[in-house]
């Protein structure tokens, strides 16, 4: 029989849902980008079985086989138009990471709060989830239904069946992944647990790089393998933004109900090996207060959240400027450098051995757990 999986469901609002079929689920309100700037509220047909929770965070969970969820995932992720030996690639390292929840062979680890004294510590992990294996927004892996399945995503199911990635000692990878590195990949310590983990090295990256390229030779690459949604990131290869110290007193405030009085200055205290922030000191005439890690200080400094916490920053006055790089958190695989090796035909195979150094593509049935 084949793996199941279950999936929790965000809803905006009251859920609403019916059977369109004994094998299809129409659901009008499935809460996506939840928190990010491309927050919003789709309509997807689901495969599976649907069942209601008493959990008002995700009110609805989805049970259905994996390969069946694999098959909506790697469309949802990216554009069903990519290419094709990308989308191999995304499907061997989204089969091994749905895997690795599934049969708990990543070392636990949820998300961390610590807000004691002058520290504000804390990350979100993807193993908080207690009444299912995964959740279908971007905390986890996107999952957006069947109407993200085109024939591009069937093949590149059946061409990598069975296939998943795993380290020299054969044991599953945490095979993370961002939307744009901005160069240089970064090491899993510096966005959750202090640990090393295998195959999730920092490697330069000149593959996501579009800004040699003409605005609409960009635009080609971009359209043709980001979601349309996405697009508005420009690839978040490079960004600029303003944000007033005021509202940085305001999001410590509402976001973590931390007050050190006004805003007086900010200080990069570590960064990791892409150049992403690991810790800041925000300066308040009421206190200082060491911020941390990567998703955090992009929240703190952000309506909703930055692209990432690769950036340098000047002060000027009421308000700092911030120049960064990279959307997300820049572990593990880039989709858009990933995408572009595979414009510039390369292999899955490559691709995966670029991005996960040491690794190696098995049979999931010799896996070790």
């Amino acid at each position: 029989m084949e793996q199941l999986i279950t999936v929790g469901l965000p809803i905006k609002g009251k859920p609403k849902y019916h059977n369109i079929d004994k094998d299809r689920i129409l659901l009008e309100n499935l809460l996506i980008g939840k928190g990010f700037h491309w927050e919003k509220s789709i309509s997807v047909t689901l495969p599976g079985i649907v069942r209601e929770t008493d959990d008002n965070e995700f009110p609805l969970i989805n049970i259905l086989p994996i390969e069946e969820y694999l098959k909506c995932v790697v469309g949802s992720e990216m554009n069903p138009r990519s290419p094709i030996e990308f989308l191999k690639a995304h499907a061997i390292i989204s089969r091994s990471w749905a895997l690795g929840k599934i049969l708990h062979s990543h070392p636990e680890g949820g998300s961390k709060t610590d807000c004691t004294g002058d520290s504000l510590i804390g990350w979100d992990d993807t193993a908080d989830h207690l009444r299912f294996d995964v959740c279908s927004d971007d905390h986890c892996q996107r999952y957006q239904g069947l109407q993200e399945v085109s024939e591009k995503a069937l093949a590149s199911l059946s061409l990598t069946e069975g296939m998943v990635i795993t380290d020299k000692k054969g044991k599953l990878i945490d095979a993370r992944f961002s939307k744009c590195c901005g160069g240089k990949t970064e090491i899993f310590s510096t966005c959750w647990q202090e640990q090393k983990m295998p195959c999730l090295e920092s490697v330069e990256d000149p593959w996501c790089d579009l800004t040699q390229l003409s605005k609409k030779e960009q635009l080609n690459i971009l359209s043709l393998i980001y979601k349309e949604y996405d697009l508005s990131t420009q690839g978040g290869y490079e960004w600029e933004t303003n944000i007033k110290k005021e509202e940085i007193r305001k999001n410590l405030s509402q976001k973590f109900r931390r007050d050190i009085g006004e805003i007086i200055s900010l200080r990069i205290i570590e960064r990791g090996a892409s150049g992403r922030i690991k810790y800041i000191e925000l300066t308040g005439t009421e206190g200082r207060i060491t911020v941390g890690k990567e998703l955090w200080i992009r929240r703190i400094l952000s309506p909703t959240h930055l692209y990432s916490s690769w950036f340098n920053i000047q002060d000027k006055g009421d308000y700092l400027n911030l120049k960064g790089k990279g959307w997300g958190h820049g572990v593990g695989l880039c989709q858009l450098g990933a995408a572009r090796m595979a414009l510039e035909g390369k292999t899955a195979e490559e691709i995966l051995q670029f991005y996960y150094p040491g690794s190696k593509i098995v049979e999931a049935g010799g896996v070790r757990l």
